[in-house]
């Protein structure tokens, strides 16, 4: 499996077909992300964050959703409580 660093510190996972799906380039998301690369990232998953906060994470929320993505089908938000010695990650799941 082709896993990707995650954080539980108020994250964004992003699907990168919904990019292609909706024809919306990378740089569009990365500005909205306010980043000039994610967190990590493979051919199936980008990962964004720590968002520091709640606040924060519901605005790149809402700028991903302004650019055309659809919450929960393109896009999840992660926050939860995670130990420092806890490394969290995620794989895309093929049909």
């Amino acid at each position: 499996m082709n896993q990707i660093k995650i954080t539980g510190e108020f994250g964004i996972i992003l699907r990168r077909q919904a990019l292609i799906e909706k024809d919306i380039a990378l740089q569009l998301v990365l500005a909205a992300m306010e980043v000039s690369e994610p967190l990590d990232g493979n051919s199936d998953l980008l990962a964004f964050g720590p968002c520091f906060g709640a606040e924060a994470q519901g605005q790149f929320t809402q700028r991903l959703i302004d650019l055309g993505l659809v919450y929960f089908d393109d896009f999840v938000e992660l926050a939860a409580d995670v130990p420092s010695w806890c490394a969290l990650s995620a794989s895309f799941k093929k049909s």
